[in-house]
């Protein structure tokens, strides 16, 4: 939430010094809030889990990985779900809910009502249903999107840097 508001905040302030013409403010605070709006966005919003028929498709920030039903062999809680899979690997789903804090003071383990009806779902036996052949691989890929995003922003960046330089010598 609070990076939310870093964000909105840096975006009406170079609205604001590009509205007002002052572009060396600009090209130097473009880079920045580049980064900030991206890291925002990579590691906060895009994050998720989605399962269909076929598969559980863990969206993490830079990757993604697509676990067949078949190949499910656990899901569990801990810091984050965790999917464990036939073949030994654990895929940490980075988009999932997180188990609460304990509270100062009460005894035994963190209980996660919410985050159960999630897991069950998960959990359920999908061996069978769907189009996928029980041998069908986990497959992990780079997200092509927020890595060329991430080159832009990194791109962005160092624009910054040697503007702020260049206006700092001159």
């Amino acid at each position: 939430m609070a990076s939310g508001l870093v964000v909105v905040l840096g975006v009406l302030l170079l609205a604001d010094a590009a509205a007002r013409g002052s572009w060396d403010v600009v090209l130097v605070a473009l880079g920045p809030v580049a980064a900030a709006v991206w890291v925002t966005w990579v590691a906060t919003v895009r994050p998720c889990i989605r399962f269909d028929d076929d598969a559980v498709t863990v969206v993490n920030p830079l990757r993604t990985t697509r676990v067949p039903w078949p190949a499910v062999r656990a899901v569990r809680q801990r810091w984050q779900v965790l999917v464990d899979t036939v073949d030994g690997r654990t895929v940490t789903c980075r988009g999932g809910p997180a188990l609460p804090r304990r509270r100062p003071g009460a005894g035994g383990p963190a209980d996660a009502p919410a985050v159960r009806p999630l897991l069950d779902r998960l959990a359920e036996p999908r061996r069978v249903a769907g189009s996928v052949g029980p041998d069908a691989p986990v497959e992990t890929t780079w997200d092509r999107v927020p890595v060329v995003l991430g080159a832009v922003v990194g791109g962005l960046l160092v624009v910054s840097i040697v503007t702020a330089t260049v206006t700092a010598l001159a």
